[in-house]
């Protein structure tokens, strides 16, 4: 039901969240390609800007903001922000880039080893679990940090994070796992860089047959399916918000 509720809010809101959700999607997108890797991080902090019209079509904010896009870039915050998101995405994708180079070395990588390519995925399935703990543990990040009532000059959202998400854990999962094939989507580049990366040890020239058709959902993901993600987030995080009034 609060799936059905978090999706007729985002139709009811649409015109005033998509513009900053669609600009930020693109900001994004040219920041990588500029700068592949420093463009993408110092662009980090656009998620605070989508994490504030989120939240503010989910509760009873009635702060305005001209261009919600620039919030999280603002001054004096832009230095913590773009920190704390920064170590959010390490500490997330350090066991799976971790457990990939594990995998590619012992499947033969430097010709020393050759083991069944199950047994690399299994270990990629095992490096990818702490990953998404630490995905649950900071989920409502952005969503602190887009709050006037959190302080992050004297609390750290990273902590504050994983507190607040006590007992929610299990709620979040089956949130996930609704919208899994649409986060697949949104992840089928990053997923063409990983085959390629087994390409370089395996051999091979053509992308899994899979891959193909989801670039053509990808407009339907990112108008409809992924900001109906990121606003049941934003729900979830308008539960939780009366333990911010604490970290004032």
């Amino acid at each position: 039901m609060r799936l059905i509720y978090a999706f007729k809010n985002l139709i009811k809101h649409y015109p005033k969240i998509m513009p900053t959700y669609l600009l930020s999607v693109i900001v994004l997108f040219i920041g990588s390609h500029v700068a592949p890797i420093l463009g993408t991080i110092l662009l980090l902090p656009v998620s605070v800007g989508v994490s504030f019209v989120m939240v503010k079509a989910s509760t009873d904010i009635r702060k305005q903001i001209r261009f919600p896009i620039f919030l999280g870039f603002k001054a004096p915050h832009y230095g913590k922000n773009l920190g704390y998101l920064l170590l959010r995405q390490i500490l997330f994708f350090s066991p799976i880039v971790i457990g990939t180079f594990i995998s590619g070395y012992v499947f033969g990588l430097f010709q020393e080893f050759n083991i069944d390519m199950s047994a690399a995925m299994f270990n990629l399935l095992l490096f990818s679990l702490p990953a998404a703990a630490i995905s649950l543990m900071f989920a409502m990040v952005p969503y602190l940090l887009a709050d006037s009532r959190f302080n992050q000059l004297k609390h750290n959202p990273l902590k504050v994070s994983a507190i607040i998400m006590r007992g929610y854990y299990l709620k979040l999962i089956f949130i996930r796992l609704f919208f899994v094939p649409w986060m697949v989507i949104q992840s089928s580049g990053l997923m063409v860089l990983l085959f390629s990366y087994y390409r370089r040890i395996f051999g091979g020239d053509a992308l899994p047959s899979f891959i193909t058709p989801t670039l053509f959902l990808m407009p339907l993901a990112y108008l409809l399916f992924l900001p109906w993600y990121h606003m049941r987030h934003a729900q979830l995080y308008a539960d939780l918000r009366h333990k911010v009034i604490n970290y004032r």
